[in-house]
């Protein structure tokens, strides 16, 4: 519809939609329409939040993920989990015992992104304190974030943090330490990410910030989780013990408040769930936190640990997280020599800016764009302005830009269309025995 070339986690299956318009309404970019019984998104405003599916009791949405299926045509496989999937198994099951299990399901190794969460932290308190220039800085650790200020507040793409995410650096480094080790050409190493929501798959199938990701594919938590369970469950009763060298808890970044610790500065502030950050980022454009350095910004409320794909309730997640930090802690001390020289030499950071992405609104020239904003003023200064969602659209001014654009007619809107316009929204041709909507 849009004529944009942007990759999605989800496929919609238009026979499912009963047209309740949770979806329309849920929508934090205003992507979403619904007319004549067929959801449509505007792929450019899309930005993989998740909201959608989540909301959707008839399950619409559909994500699109990968399988262990995927992967067969690598000669290595790698797999990278988020920390958020220790936390889905209890407070007092070891990492190394869920490693060993996912080593048993076909995978040849396990990649330690904490180790490097540890690291990016210390180098972004770093940058904090020696590049004051721009505040606040806003975290680029969960894409939907990212993508939220792409769209709806391209201005403040330069308050995004200019380090890349530890899941990358650690993608990075694990294919070339393989490769080394192993006489592998990189490409030939697969690094799979275990993932907690589709934004991150989006993120990996088409970076925002770059032209390839270091990672390979994705697999959903709950798809991984009900794969390593029985493994974890034999081991249990086997009484087996990881070794002592095995992977130590280090505090997952996904859940609300650990990166901001990591930072350490007494100026920051943790915000989860997307309309939440959309507070933030008004007070940002309006000049309102310069006294805050840093934001941590997650798009699911409690963060990561209530990722679409995860298992365990969060706030029990948030639980065992603390308590597998308390007993699994990594032991050791940050190298922070280490880290500043990596730092000083670009070893985090993003090779470029990110950059506000090209939407609907800004992808006309300036004439045309002042021509159709005039006509969306003349449109919507004659609607009832209530956003009753009957048109499809989620709200009378969304409705207003559509109808500047030629995709929808005013007589759409049921307060010049009246039962014409319900019909055609509702998919019947008869008032009295038509469906009802809620």
């Amino acid at each position: 519809m849009s004529g944009f070339n942007f990759y999605h986690a989800f496929e919609i299956v238009d026979e499912r939609c009963d047209g309740r318009m949770g979806c329309v309404r849920t929508c934090p970019t205003k992507a979403i329409r619904v007319r004549n019984k067929k959801v449509t998104f505007l792929s450019d405003l899309c930005i993989d939040c998740g909201e959608c599916i989540e909301i959707c009791a008839e399950n619409v949405f559909v994500p699109i993920n990968d399988t262990m299926e995927s992967f067969k045509s690598f000669k290595y496989h790698v797999v990278l989990p988020s920390n958020v999937l220790y936390i889905q198994f209890g407070p007092d099951l070891h990492p190394g015992i869920v490693n060993m299990a996912l080593k048993k399901i076909g995978f040849d190794a396990i990649a330690d992104v904490s180790a490097v969460c540890d690291e990016v932290g210390f180098a972004l308190y770093h940058h904090l304190h020696t590049h004051p220039d721009t505040r606040p800085l806003i975290s680029s650790f969960c894409p939907a974030v990212v993508r939220l200020i792409q769209v709806s507040y391209p201005n403040l793409v330069k308050h995004i943090e200019p380090l890349d995410v530890p899941r990358e650096i650690t993608a990075r480094e694990t294919k070339r330490f393989y490769s080394k080790k192993l006489g592998f050409k990189e490409e030939e190493i697969g690094v799979i990410y275990i993932t907690p929501c589709p934004a991150k798959i989006v993120s990996i199938k088409q970076p925002a910030e770059k032209g390839k990701s270091w990672i390979d594919g994705a697999i959903p938590i709950k798809d991984i989780y009900n794969l390593i369970l029985p493994e974890i469950i034999k081991m249990q009763q086997e009484g087996t013990e990881p070794s002592a060298d095995d992977l130590r808890y280090g505090k997952a970044w996904g859940v609300l408040g650990h990166y901001s610790q990591n930072v350490g500065s007494e100026k920051a502030l943790s915000v989860a769930g997307i309309d939440h950050m959309k507070g933030i980022l008004d007070d940002i454009e309006s000049e309102k936190l310069l006294d805050i350095d840093f934001i941590e910004a997650l798009a699911c409320l409690q963060g990561c640990a209530n990722g679409l794909f995860c298992v365990k309730n969060p706030y029990v997640a948030r639980h065992n997280s603390i308590q597998l930090q308390k007993k699994f802690g990594r032991i050791g001390q940050l190298n922070k020599k280490e880290v500043l020289e990596k730092y000083k030499n670009g070893h985090y950071f993003y090779k470029g800016p990110v950059l506000p992405r090209a939407t609907r609104s800004t992808h006309v020239d300036l004439g045309e764009s002042i021509k159709r904003m005039r006509k969306k003023d003349r449109i919507y200064a004659k609607l009832p302005k209530n956003d009753c969602n009957l048109c499809g659209a989620p709200t009378c001014e969304t409705f207003a830009e559509d109808c500047a654009r030629n995709e929808s007619e005013i007589t759409d809107c049921v307060f010049f269309g009246g039962w014409k316009s319900i019909l055609k929204w509702s998919g019947t041709s008869n008032p009295v025995t038509g469906n009802n909507k809620e």
